[in-house]
């Protein structure tokens, strides 16, 4: 019998799961969206503000302003450190294509309430 409720419950759960993961699909609107929850988000946060758990309290993670120790915020800059990355504290993305860079670049810009 509690066996029978484990594996329902196991079953349920998956099930659920299956549902909530199709349901993020129908609520990121582009391309660009996607690309930044996939690469940025857990350290720039869905908003690039970078109040993340792993990031609160680091400036340098709010890409939302500019104040960054890096690059300037011009579009160059940005493609150099996304490819690139920044020892110790970013992955580079030198396998992201020319179109999703843009794409993630662009949404970057949205985010900031800019457009290129």
């Amino acid at each position: 019998m509690r066996t029978a409720r484990l594996l329902a419950l196991a079953a349920g759960a998956a099930g659920l799961a299956a549902v909530l993961s199709a349901c993020e699909g129908l609520f990121v609107r582009d391309p660009g969206e996607r690309l930044w929850r996939k690469h940025c988000a857990e350290c720039h946060g869905l908003d690039a503000a970078g109040n993340t758990p792993r990031y609160m309290g680091n400036a340098y993670a709010d890409l939302t302003d500019s104040s960054w120790r890096i690059a300037a915020p011009d579009r160059g800059s940005l493609e150099a450190v996304v490819r690139e990355g920044v020892f110790g504290q970013m992955p580079s993305f030198d396998r992201l294509s020319r179109e999703e860079l843009d794409l993630l670049l662009d949404h970057l810009a949205a985010l900031r309430g800019e457009r290129y």
